[in-house]
């Protein structure tokens, strides 16, 4: 009897043993569960029904409206959301491959949107006065803002507004829509202020012997769209791409150009053309990091000619340097009978050190250098529209009043 007694109590030691280690085992996987995954799982739910809510609501589409969307381009906006939520949050190494694979599907190839360069973007995080805005916002990548522009832009400090909506936010930078005509912060203004005349007599030689290199805008977000009214000689294309044989036509204003502190040559460079009754709609620019200015050379009626930044509204005086941050919504309209002309242009903020320039400048390089291809098929889309167009230069430059009859 003891040995098969002693065999069945070491059985039923055996069971029991399995039962408690089965029991630790339900008991560590609840705590698991309720511990860690339950409220992981409650809070990616919580951050995406938030972002839902906010941004779906969001009144702004950069494509082609500004803060006048309507609700079906409200949804377009909220679908690209969407993907650049998908895409920021992908490893780099498999974000490339995704996008490969994606790019040979049928249609896809051309797509712009795949071509952003995501890592530099997120690496100018790592400038100072960027990192420490960024920290005051609460954000923690800079593609961040590629899908939360709406929960970023009202968040009340120095860095942001909810009027300031560029395509490329760099948190750290004190925004506001105008600056003060000759600002201690650009101490080089008056020096192109007095290069005015040879500026504007430069574009008029152009506008005599070459009017067909003043173009119609050709609005870059879907190469279709133009902007009656509106009529622009690139000197650098809205990608960034340096439009060589223009910058030849105006030799002195390329020099002058570059001989200015903190003159951004890979951003949007031109002249601007405003015909009589044309309006320039809604709409925000590349980025808060640069401040936006313009040269008005042919402004015959002053107070006929009229921005708006943001809340504030200004108007342009011949040969007085206009200073703006065009991050915010801005628009644009000639009220008057003649056209008005400025010479516009980037330069850096005047809040990034140079520190913070050693980091920007390597990224912002290669962001633009993403956008290369691009660049190339806005500038053919563009001469086919110049070579298309036939306006003569007495339809969009008038400089004169009309006769009364």
């Amino acid at each position: 009897n003891a040995p098969g007694g002693s065999f069945k109590k070491t059985r039923g030691s055996g069971g029991g043993l399995r039962r408690s280690a089965k029991m630790s085992n339900m008991v560590a996987t609840t705590a698991v569960l309720y511990g860690a995954v339950y409220p992981a799982a409650a809070y990616v739910l919580f951050r995406l029904v938030r972002f839902y809510l906010v941004e779906r609501g969001d009144p702004w589409f950069w494509g082609d409206f500004g803060l006048g969307a309507p609700k079906s381009h409200r949804i377009i906006h909220f679908v690209l959301k969407c993907g650049a939520l998908i895409f920021a949050n992908i490893p780099n190494d498999a974000r490339r491959v995704l996008i490969g694979a994606l790019k040979k599907i049928p249609g896809m190839s051309d797509m712009s949107a795949l071509d952003f360069d995501f890592e530099n973007y997120d690496r100018i995080m790592e400038a100072p006065t960027v990192a420490r805005g960024a920290k005051a916002i609460g954000m923690k990548r800079l593609s961040e803002w590629l899908y939360r522009p709406r929960h970023f832009s009202t968040i009340e400090s120095e860095y942001t507004h909810p009027y300031c909506r560029p395509i490329l936010y760099i948190p750290g930078i004190k925004i506001k829509p105008f600056y003060p005509a000759r600002c201690a912060e650009f101490e080089w203004i008056a020096r192109i202020e007095a290069a005015t005349s040879a500026i504007r007599d430069e574009f008029l030689k152009v506008s005599e012997t070459n009017p067909t290199a003043v173009g119609t805008y050709l609005v870059p977000e879907d190469m279709k769209t133009t902007v009656q009214g509106w009529r622009t000689l690139f000197l650098v294309n809205p990608q960034g791409k340096q439009m060589e044989e223009n910058q030849k036509m105006v030799p002195k204003t390329w020099e002058i150009l570059n001989s200015i502190p903190g003159f951004i040559p890979s951003n949007m460079t031109m002249f601007s053309v405003l015909s009589p009754g044309a309006e320039i709609a809604s709409h925000a620019g590349l980025t808060n990091a640069a401040v936006r200015i313009h040269l008005p050379i042919i402004v015959p009626e002053p107070a006929k000619s009229v921005i708006r930044v943001g809340p504030k509204v200004r108007t342009w005086e011949q040969g007085k340097i206009l200073a703006f941050n065009d991050a915010y919504d801005h628009q644009v309209w000639n009220f008057g009978t003649q056209t008005r002309v400025v010479l516009f242009f980037d330069v850096w903020h005047p809040d990034l050190t140079k520190e913070d320039l050693e980091v920007i400048l390597k990224s912002w390089a290669n962001i633009k250098d993403s956008m290369g291809k691009v660049a190339d098929q806005y500038e053919r889309m563009s001469k086919k529209m110049i070579e298309a167009d036939e306006c003569e230069k007495d339809d969009w430059l008038i400089t004169e009043k009309p006769k009364s009859t």
